[in-house]
Formats: structure tokens, sequence, C-alpha cells
């Protein structure tokens, strides 16, 4: 009676489907035909391939990537056609994807410009400009995104992610989700396994083959450079991997899943990354979560997961410890860093948006046009603002951004896909979260590599869904109108995939990245100047058409107008600065420019704006405020506010050595002091330019003929009190032993300060100058008994090559030839001779043996000299010979 009552009672849909896919499944299932059999495989090679092949960021392996995706999507629509299933095509997600590709392809059509100024004016502003340096007018045709070839770059990326979707789905409902689970927590085991590999063999170059074009840092180095990157796909595999290990029907042996587990996690933590550390505890919680929100409407079945169990935190454990093995203090600092400048991206990005709100920019066109919406000081290049929904928003327009949303939203949300099916669901579907999140404030999903591995999780868990229909549906291959037109519609497929990409090789292939570098290169080869500046013209006009919004390429014609004299950099700078918000090479040029034209207030007035905009240039604009400015006044209108302008104070106070300027270097180290009392060279350039007073009697400063003596002594103790500062703001600091030293040369007391600066340079930032400083002390002193130990010591500290060793034995003989020590000179000469003989050393060495008396020794250089010069001096010839017969002589001398 029991019995009857419990097959009498009503079951869920999800029950009746599961029972249907069990009966179906104890049924003989046909033989599917070899090119379905092929579908996993070219989605394993996808998903793997795209990753290891440096993400797929590249256009040639992109292009790779996006043709096999096409022949496997085209030929999963032909196996669904063909078993009459529901089109995964007609799906939302796919329509999404879909109708994403189709409007990045719209972006980038050239429309007549009179219709881009009513749909975008912002836009239409861009290109109507584009060819104002060239003195041009605007082009008739302009498309919505304002970098068309970055744009067909990410119609052909959405396009392979729609195709992966599509082919992950069939996968999925032929196959469950499980088997594409596993191919994406393969494919991060092999990415962590490649990236330990190359830690430990110390590479530089990926592969050793690909050399980045940025600086990494050891264990970075990998298929995925960027640790966010990496560590963003490190995460989906990791609770990818927590699933599959606790799912009931596993494809890999649970050691093996567990081992793939404990690699995925010690990597992910090496990686770094703040915001991957920070979402992989919270997809752990939501995986808890939704294993026990399983559990509750979901009847238990299956085997015990009780060896499992015991697994997951032993392979978890295990990553930990692999982590602390691997972690260096580098990895602790990257962990530690405070800087949050994304943030002020994200405020940028919002003008950015408002102005181009209703269709965007152009996807893929960020980086070249954001420019001129930064904010923040430096020459830093963004590509992306480091936010999915921002990018979006940016790229596509509000309305497309906030419909991909909702769309892709409401497909994955929990109870559409198969999350009731299988514990591994389960963790792959929070792994996809923890990726979105994490992407809020990375840029992991603009790496096709990752994204694909996204769809392809989704694509599975969608598909996962109706895996519970009979699978000996499929028809066989054969003649008939059905496969016919099956496989019209996969060649459809296909050839649209694999036209897109030809389309994306024809006028993508030239990203802005390659336009920087190859005409960066064409005008340092000097192939821009002279009879090359027509051609070197035409080829920036093509970038600029091809990157209207980009502020690099007018710069760089202003570069080479203004070296070629061969027209006005002026309008190429403005457009640079129409470009760019803060661009401070552009302002450095324009003050430049102005110089040369006589206009000194202007040009101050562009250095000043060009150190606010990037402090790099700082450097570069002291010595020209200097060259330029007749007084402090005018120097300070080249000096911006705040630490940028102690900074460049700072460097006018050290650059010259004019003795006519030496009262205005003092105003400028005490401006900068006076602004930030820290800055220890600062001090150091005030007691630089006090001690030039000091040496020059006539001074009015530091002594002149009424009250020298008192000045004098003022000036000391300035000096005095600047190294107390320095010292007390970095004990280890030789600037300020270097600045007592010499106040106690200055009153000859010379035993005093070599004795000072031996107790004092082991302990130095300094040591090389600090015991430089000592040979000089020593060498000063009436006897000369503390110099050979003070240049041993010198020599020991410098020896790190040969090159040094005789470039600091090479100093300390000059320094004596000065004293007129000639006999001690030929010590340290042939010293520097031996580790690396010169035409100059030799010279020296015979030159002073000569004046020391030992004619053996000068008769030896000179015939090493000789012999470098083929034995073709006749005049060295001769030197030889006679100081072969002064060597000959002295023993016969009376």
């Amino acid at each position: 009676m029991e019995r009857e009552t419990t097959r009498l009672k009503p079951r869920s849909p999800g029950e009746r489907r599961h029972a249907m896919g069990a009966a179906a499944r104890s049924r003989p299932v046909r033989a599917a035909p070899l090119a379905e059999r092929a579908i996993p495989w070219l989605l394993a090679a996808t998903i793997a391939g795209s990753v290891l092949a440096i993400g797929a960021v590249h256009t040639p392996t992109l292009a790779l990537v996006s043709s096999v995706t096409a022949v496997a999507a085209a030929l999963s629509l032909r196996a669904s056609a063909l078993a009459d299933r529901e089109s995964h095509v007609r799906s939302l997600p796919a329509l999404t994807l879909l109708g994403l590709t189709a409007y990045t392809l719209l972006q980038a059509v050239p429309l007549p410009l009179a219709w881009l100024e009513r749909l975008s004016p912002a836009s239409a502003d861009v290109w109507s400009r584009a060819l104002m340096p060239l003195g041009e007018a605007a082009p008739r045709h302009a498309s919505i995104s304002l970098d068309p070839g970055a744009t067909l770059v990410e119609a052909t990326k959405w396009l392979t992610y729609a195709g992966v979707f599509v082919t992950a789905a069939f996968v999925g409902a032929r196959r469950g989700a499980r088997l594409v689970i596993t191919l994406v927590f393969c494919s991060a085991f092999l990415a962590a396994l490649t990236t330990i590999a190359h830690g430990l063999l110390g590479a530089k170059a990926v592969f050793g083959l690909y050399q980045p074009r940025f600086s990494v840092a050891p264990w970075h180095v990998g298929p995925l450079l960027n640790p966010n990157n990496l560590a963003g796909y490190l995460n989906l595999g990791v609770l990818s991997g927590v699933g599959l290990l606790l799912t009931s029907r596993q494809l890999l042996p649970s050691w093996v899943t567990g081992v793939g587990l404990a690699t995925i996690v010690g990597v992910s933590i090496i990686a770094s990354s703040r915001a991957g550390l920070l979402v992989l505890p919270l997809g752990l919680a939501l995986f808890a979560l939704l294993s026990r929100w399983r559990r509750g409407k979901h009847r238990p079945g299956g085997r015990s997961q009780g060896p499992a169990a015991w697994l997951l935190p032993v392979a978890v454990g295990g990553g930990a410890l692999l982590a602390a093995l691997a972690t260096t203090d580098r990895t602790m600092t990257e962990l530690a860093d405070d800087n949050l400048d994304k943030l002020s991206l994200f405020r940028s990005t919002l003008p950015m948006i408002a102005d181009h709100w209703l269709l965007g920019v152009g996807r893929g066109a960020f980086e070249t046009v954001f420019p001129a919406y930064r904010q923040s000081p430096g020459n830093i290049v963004f590509t992306h603002p480091e936010n999915v929904v921002l990018q979006w928003a940016a790229e596509w327009g509000i309305p497309v951004a906030a419909a991909a949303l909702v769309a892709l939203g409401v497909a994955f949300r929990p109870d559409k896909i198969a999350l009731k099916g299988s514990t591994a669901a389960v963790g792959a579907w929070a792994g996809c979260v923890v990726l979105l999140v994490q992407n809020l404030f990375d840029l992991g999903l603009e790496v096709p590599g990752v994204a694909i591995a996204l769809a392809a999780t989704l694509g599975s868990l969608w598909g996962g869904a109706y895996h519970e229909r009979p699978l000996d549906e499929a028809a066989p291959d054969g003649s008939g109108a059905e496969a016919r037109r099956a496989w019209l519609h996969a060649a459809c497929a296909a050839a649209s995939g694999l036209a897109l990409v030809a389309l994306m090789l024809r006028f993508g292939w030239r990203d802005v990245d390659h336009d920087r570098r190859s005409l960066r290169a064409l005008s340092e080869a000097g192939a821009a100047t002279g009879p090359g500046w027509p051609g070197f013209r035409a080829e920036l006009r093509a970038a600029m058409l091809r990157h209207p919004g980009e502020p690099y390429f007018p710069l760089l014609g202003a570069v080479v107008a203004l070296q070629g004299r061969s027209e006005s950099p002026i309008p190429w700078l403005q457009r640079t600065l129409e470009r760019s918000r803060r661009h401070g090479r552009a302002h450095l040029l324009l003050a430049e420019v102005l110089a040369s034209r006589g206009a000194k207030a202007q040009a101050l007035l562009s250095l000043r704006l060009a150190v606010e905009d990037d402090p790099g240039v700082t450097g570069a604009a002291a010595p020209l405020a200097r060259q330029w400015a007749d007084s402090f006044d005018e120097i300070a209108r080249a000096v911006p506010d705040g630490e940028a302008g102690a900074e460049m104070l700072e460097r006018m106070a050290t650059a010259g050595d004019r003795r006519d300027a030496l009262e205005l270097r003092l105003r400028c180290a005490e401006e900068a002091i006076a602004r930030a009392p820290d800055r220890v060279v600062a001090r150091w350039a005030a007691g630089e330019v006090l001690f030039a007073m000091l040496e020059d009697p006539t001074s009015p400063r530091c002594g002149g003929p009424e009250g020298g003596e008192e000045k004098r002594a003022a000036c000391e103790r300035q000096i005095e009190a600047h190294a107390a500062a320095i010292q007390q703001r970095k004990e280890s600091s030789f600037l300020a032993v270097q600045l007592r030293a010499r106040l106690l040369l200055l009153h000859r007391k010379s035993a005093e300060a070599e004795q000072f600066l031996a107790g004092s340079c082991e302990r130095l930032d300094n040591r090389v100058g600090c015991l430089r400083l000592r040979v000089q002390a020593a060498a000063r002193m009436a006897s000369p008994e503390r110099f050979p130990a003070a240049a041993r010591d010198l020599l020991s500290a410098s020896c790190g090559s040969l090159a040094a060793c005789a470039a600091a034995a090479t100093w300390a003989g000059d320094l004596l030839v000065a004293r007129k020590d000639y006999q001690s000179a030929v010590t340290y000469y042939a010293r520097a001779a031996q580790d690396e003989p010169t035409e100059e050393r030799l010279l020296k060495l015979a030159d002073t043996a000569s004046q020391a008396g030992a004619h053996v020794e000068a008769s030896n250089a000179l015939e090493r000299l000789l012999q470098r010069r083929g034995g073709n001096d006749p005049e060295l010839r001769r030197r030889a010979l006679e100081e072969k017969a002064k060597a000959l002589a002295s023993p016969l001398a009376p």
C-alpha cells in the first residue's frame, strides 16, 4: 500500500526530467558520427589553447582560436539540427551574444559624417578634427567607433564567445555539464603548472618564445602575465575543482582532482591579486550555501562523498602550503599595497560615458579615447577602466550595456540552469559569479582566454539542463532535405565566423600599439626627416584615421616636424592637447617651441603645466627653466605647487656648476626645503652651494670684506644643520657624512676626516662614494701611511667586475698623480691595465712609470700599447727604446 502511494505521488518537473534521462540512458545509444565525436576535442583545444597562447590577446592567435571555434560551433549546430533538439542559437544567452556581436560590427561601419553628427555628436567631433594637423578637411565617412579596427577585433571576440557557448551547450546537453567543467578545470591546472615551471626555471620569456614588453615579477611569468587575470582564471578553476571533487560521478580520479586543486590554489595565492584573494573565500561561501540549498531541494542519492570530504581540506591546505613556500617579500608587498588609483580611474571614466552615453565610443576604443578624460598625472596608458560595467557602458553605450547585463543576468539565474543536477554545476556557477565580481575591479574578461572559459562553463550549465532528454534521437548521416538543411546551416555558420576572422585580419591587424611602435621606430631610424618626411607624414595620416582619438600620433608628428624643421609643430601639438587632458610631454615640447620663438614667459608657463601633468618630465624641465630664467621670480613661473614643485626646485638646485648662479641655486634649495622639509637631496644641495660660497673669498653670503669670519661661521653652521636634518631623516645617508667630512677637510683636518669616514662608511647607503671621499682625505694627509689601506678598501668595494675595478684603480692613480706621488700611482695604474687594458690606461702607466723612474715598467707598457696598434707607430717605438735604454743605464750610473 505504501508503495502504491509513493507511485501515485505527484513529482516535480525536474524529477520527471531526471527519470526520463535515467530511462533514456538505460537504453542502448547509437554510436555518434565522427563529426560529432570531434566536437568535445575542438572545445577542449579552444579552452586550453586560448589560455596557453598568452590568453589569445594577440590578433594571430585570436584568429586561430576563432577559426577553430567556428568549426566546432558549426558541427554543434548540425548535430543539434539532426537530433531535432531545441536550437541553442535561439536561446536567450546565444541571442544576446550574437546581438552584441552584430551591434559591435555596426559600430565599425562607416557612415556619412552628417548622419554621425546626429547619432553621436561627440564621436563626430573627434572625427571632424582628426586631420587638423595635416591641414585637411574632415573625412566624409566615419564610424561610431573611434577605433574601427579594434572594434572589428572585439566583434570577432564576441562571435567566438557565442560559438563557444553554443558548442559547450551542445556538449552539456549531450554528455552533461561535468565534461566541460572538467575541461575548464584541467585548463586552469595547465595554466598553474606552466606558471610554476616558468618560476622554477627563472624564465623571462613565456615558453622561451614570447618576451613581454613590460616588467613581469618572478613567479608571474606564464600564459596569463597579468596577476589579476591569472587569479580570476584560477579562481574559476578552484571552484570548478571543488565541485568536481565533491560530485558523486567524477570523470577524473579523486587524487588527480585533489592534486590539481592544490596546485591551482597555491598559484592563485602566489599571483598576489588583492581582488582575487578577496573574492575566493566569498566564492567558497557561496558554494557552501548553494550546496545546502541543493540538498534541501533535491533528495540525496548516489555514492557517499566521504573520501572526497577529507580530500578537499587536504587539497586546499596543500595549495596554501605551496604558496607559503614560494612567497617572497615582493609577493607580500604586492598584497599589502594600498594603492587605490583604480577609484580615480572609475571617476575619470564617468565623463566619457556621459559624452557617449547613447552609442558608446566603440568596443575596443577605450584605450585611444580615454586620454581626453584622464585626470591622474603621469605618462600612463590605460587600456581598460578595470570595471566590466563601466567598460560596456563606455564602449557600447548605456542602453546596450544595460540590456546586455539584464539579459545575461536573467539567462543565468540559478533556477534557470542545471544547478540541481550535480555538485560540479554548483561549484562551476559559483566560480562564474566570483569571476564576474572580481571584474568589477579588474579587466580579466577583456582577455579572450578568460572569457572563453567563462562562456564554456555557462554554456555547459545551460546545456546541462537538457541532458535528461533521450540521447539516441540523433538521426544518422545520410541524404534527405533535413540532412542537407543541417549541413547548409552549419556551413553558413562556419563561413560567417571565418569571414569575420578575415575581416579582422584585414582591418584590425594594425592595432594602436603596433602603429605606435612602428612609427616610433621609423622616426628613431631617421627615416622621418628630410626626404622621408612626406612618406612618414602619409603613414601618420593613415594611423590617425585608424585611431582618430589617439594623442600619440600628433605628438610624434610634432616631434619630427620640430627636428626636421619641415613645418610648424604647433598644429600637431594643439591636436595632441585636445586629445589628452594631461600630457606633460606635449607641454614640454610646446615650451621648447615657444622659447625658440622668444616667448619666454609662455615657455615657462608650459614647463609648469608639463610638470603638473607628468612629474616624470621634471628632470627635463628643471634644466630648461634654469637655462631660460634669469631670476628666481621667473623660475617661480615654471614651478608648480606641492610636491612636484619641490622636486623641480630641488633639481634646479643641483643642476649646473656656474659660479654666477650660486645664489639662485641656493634660493631654489631653500624654497624646496620650505615646501618639503624632509627632502634630503635639497638639503644636500644647499650644503653643496654653501661649500662653493665658502671656497670663494669674495662671496657676499659666506665671506666678503666685511664680517667675513662671522659669515663663514654662519655658513658652516647652516651646513652642519643640513647634515643633522639629513641624518635625522635617514640615518644611513651618505650625504650627511659627506657634508661633515668636507667641513673637516675645509679646516685642513684631513686625519680627522679620514678617521671619521673610516668608522662611518660600512653603514652607509653609498659605501663606494664614502670610500672615495676617504681616499681623498687620506691623500691630503701629510704622511701617506693611511692611503694604501683606504685605497685597498675602495678597490675591494668597487671590484664587482673587472671594468669597475679598473675604473677605481685608475681614479686612485689619477689622485696620486695630482699629488705628484708617481711611484705610488704606478701601482694603481698597473692594476687597472691588468684588469682592463685600454690605450689610455697603458699610456698613463707608461708616463707615470717614466716619471717615477720605473723605466722597465714604462717600456713594457709602451710595448703593449705598440702591439695593440699593430706595431705601426714609430713614435711609440722610439719611446719604448728610450725607456729600455734608461733602464739599462740606471745600474751603470755612478
